[in-house]
């Protein structure tokens, strides 16, 4: 008997708490009942379902072929701009004209195929004639053959209104001998028609110096003035 009371006064002493030990297992047990209850009713994980775009796929399909007919057609704009701005450099660059009668050696130098050198050729010849009466005057000058003209053709002109006059009665032998369409028998010729007949009262008269043919006179015709 003795005994017995003596484990039960033991197994009392270890199975017996306190309040404050008393709460502590409450509150465990219902922390582990919280978790336990967790596990069974909420998924470990959550899976998202899909989106679906069935819906959208024809917007989206327009919003696609939209947006590539706008690129193209920036892209063709662009294309058309860039070309004409290229045609139209090209256009002011093939166009330029150069005026044979009052050009200088370096706005001839402009010109297809003119260097320094042939620029002062054509200036010294313009000197010598008065003027430039038809762009094809060129070919007279000394080195300019016919591929070398018909490349700067299109990018010359003449004003013949500029072009300096011959008075047949007041030039010396000299200055006429220096125009390339009076050779000498020709000039000599004109100079001994004017000691003899004092002057020149028409340019018609020239047709009756010998050596004077009706080409060389239609030649020479803008370059000479008769002054009483």
């Amino acid at each position: 008997m003795q005994l017995k009371n003596k484990v039960t006064i033991s197994v009392k002493d270890y199975l017996s708490f306190n309040r404050a030990e008393q709460r502590g297992i409450v509150i465990l047990l219902l922390i582990l009942s919280g978790v336990i209850l967790s596990n069974i009713f909420i998924p470990t994980g959550i899976t998202h379902q899909p989106v679906d775009f069935t819906g959208f796929e024809k917007e989206v399909a327009i919003f696609e072929s939209e947006w590539q007919k706008a690129k193209e057609t920036e892209e063709k704009n662009l294309f058309m701009r860039t070309d004409t701005s290229f045609k139209k450099k090209m256009r002011l660059k093939t166009e330029f004209i150069v005026e044979l009668n009052s050009a200088d050696t370096f706005d001839l130098q402009r010109l297809r195929g003119i260097g320094p050198s042939f620029a002062r050729r054509i200036v010294n010849y313009r000197q010598r004639l008065g003027g430039y009466i038809r762009k094809e005057q060129l070919l007279e000058v000394f080195g300019m053959d016919s591929s070398r003209y018909y490349a700067l053709a299109s990018n010359i002109g003449v004003s013949p209104d500029s072009v300096r006059r011959i008075d047949l009665n007041h030039i010396t032998f000299k200055e006429l001998l220096r125009h390339p369409y009076f050779p000498y028998e020709v000039t000599k010729a004109i100079m001994i028609y004017r000691q003899k007949n004092k002057q020149f009262r028409s340019l018609e008269e020239l047709k009756s110096i010998e050596g004077i043919s009706d080409s060389l006179f239609r030649r020479v015709f803008p370059y000479i003035r008769v002054d009483l």
